[in-house]
């Protein structure tokens, strides 16, 4: 018994330090919650789903940036690239669009690792997009590497079934954004890359025979710019 006594007094600290940070997580999602003007999210039924619109499928934590500044940590929400809508559940369970405008998504403890991410906007206009859409931040320093990702569907209707099926594609397009020349395109080409970031071609041109990259993949490019950024 004297064991377990002492074993339960020094476990006190533990249990406080884990209650205090569970109490800072419910604030936060109060506060968010509290601050965050939304609206209802009214999902269609009329039509069976093929793929996926979300970023993650599921809900993830994720620290919020708005753009006033505010920050919030640890609060559940998934984003639909579709539509750009950050979504969350309010206090009475309902699936809620965010109207507040959202500067940075940090997602993580995601249930794929891989979504593990962080998301910006407030990059100028190109192609379809504007300074509210979002890019997964992929390297950043004098140059920012970022992917876009957007969605495509389809209507089908499948051998035998009664409903028809919205089938969504999600298609992945890479840019680079620098603070003098804002945001331009990038082609997954040793040529493309080199040529948008010229002012180190010679050591660039080295690192990437040496290293035999392609800069077709996406953890090519990663590499790619990590070190351009690290060069002085």
């Amino acid at each position: 018994m004297k064991y377990l006594l002492i074993f339960f007094i020094g476990s006190i600290p533990f249990l406080s330090s884990a209650q205090k940070q569970v109490l800072r997580f419910m604030d936060e999602t109060n506060e968010f919650l509290h601050d965050a003007s939304g609206r209802p999210i009214y999902l269609r039924t009329e039509y069976e789903i093929e793929g996926t619109p979300f970023y993650a499928d599921e809900y993830c934590t994720a620290n919020l940036k708005i753009k006033n500044g505010k920050y919030y940590t640890g609060i559940k929400v998934k984003l639909n690239l579709q539509e750009n809508l950050l979504i969350y559940i309010d206090r009475e369970g309902k699936e809620m669009a965010a109207s507040t405008p959202v500067e940075k998504i940090e997602f993580f403890n995601c249930s794929d690792p891989a979504k593990n991410k962080t998301l910006v906007s407030g990059f100028p206009a190109i192609d379809k997009q504007d300074v509210s859409n979002f890019y997964v931040r992929l390297d950043s320093g004098n140059v920012s590497l970022l992917k876009y990702i957007f969605v495509n569907y389809r209507d089908e209707k499948k051998y035998g079934s009664a409903n028809m099926t919205r089938v969504f594609e999600q298609k992945e397009v890479y840019y680079i954004y620098t603070p003098g020349k804002g945001i331009q395109r990038l082609n997954k080409d040793n040529n493309a890359v080199i040529k948008l970031l010229g002012n180190k071609k010679t050591e660039l041109e080295d690192f990437i025979a040496k290293n035999d990259i392609k800069c077709r993949k996406e953890e090519e490019l990663v590499k790619v710019f990590t070190f351009y950024n690290s060069l002085k």
